[in-house]
């Protein structure tokens, strides 16, 4: 999709996406050019390329404070909160670097180091993925991510550090995003291979009695959580192929995060002696 002609065009890359935000208010546009390198935390670069794969469209509406967003034209929703704005346009943006990166997986999942292998956490929004990701990172397991495992062409974990999106500060639903470090954590900065895919949801009360699965009944339940699996299927199997054939895959329901953490880095690490 070419946009070369429109004005207040911020071009982006990132993972080999070209991506282009176009916002008539300069305020705003410069508060997303200054938010971006926080929301899209790796491969990320500023473009002055009017080639655009992907075009965000923001819209202020005359005489009301709703400004609508639309990606390629499409799927257009009204904020009034600037914030909630940015959040949106965030979250949109990984999604699509996610669905169309370049030689990349990205799997809907938290990510952790722990020993120089890498445990992903695939699940669903309000799974608990986070919070058992900051547990993690809490005794010392290095973060990769809370939003997507980054797999490479031979089924390497990256690092996708961005904030960590934590619920309950304010209530249950709202998200809160959080510094890392401020957990006490370090970054991943390097590729690692998958030690442990864990598909687990919290329970109250929940008992760990894990299932080993076999790499393709580990396939099968992650790809529900595999974002680019319509647009490159033979690309996302045969990766997801490299990465669980040398992993662990358990499956389990699990209890309270700060109880259960502990108790799965000791069990990694006896499993992978």
């Amino acid at each position: 999709m070419e946009n070369s002609n429109q004005k207040n065009v911020i071009g982006i890359e990132a993972f080999g996406v070209k991506i282009g935000i176009f916002c008539d208010d300069l305020e705003l546009n410069k508060k997303i050019c200054k938010l971006l390198p926080v929301l899209i935390p790796k491969n990320f670069s500023f473009s002055e390329n009017a080639e655009h794969e992907h075009i965000f469209t923001l819209k202020k509406i005359e005489n009301s404070d709703e400004i609508f967003v639309a990606r390629n034209e499409e799927d257009e929703t009204g904020f009034t909160s600037e914030d909630s704005l940015l959040d949106y346009l965030g979250s949109r943006i990984r999604v699509t670097v996610a669905e169309f990166a370049k030689s990349k997986v990205f799997i809907h999942a938290g990510a952790v180091a722990w020993n120089d292998v890498g445990i992903i956490i695939p699940g669903k929004s309000y799974s608990g993925k986070t919070t058992l990701v900051s547990e993690l990172i809490k005794l010392g397991a290095e973060y990769y991510s809370d939003e997507y495992a980054v797999l490479d062409e031979n089924g390497f974990l990256h690092p996708y550090p961005k904030m960590l999106s934590m619920r309950g500060i304010i209530n249950d639903w709202d998200q809160v995003d959080t510094e890392p470090e401020k957990f006490g954590a370090a970054i991943g900065s390097k590729k690692i291979p998958v030690g442990m895919v864990l598909i687990t949801k919290y329970v109250e009360n929940g008992k760990w009695r894990p299932k080993i699965l076999m790499p393709g009944e580990g396939i099968l339940e992650v790809l529900q959580h595999t974002i680019p699996i319509r647009s490159n299927p033979d690309f996302v199997l045969n990766v997801l192929k490299k990465a669980f054939t040398r992993a662990i895959i358990a499956s389990s329901k699990r209890g309270a995060a700060h109880k259960f953490a502990p108790f799965l880095l000791e069990y990694l690490q006896t499993a992978l002696k």
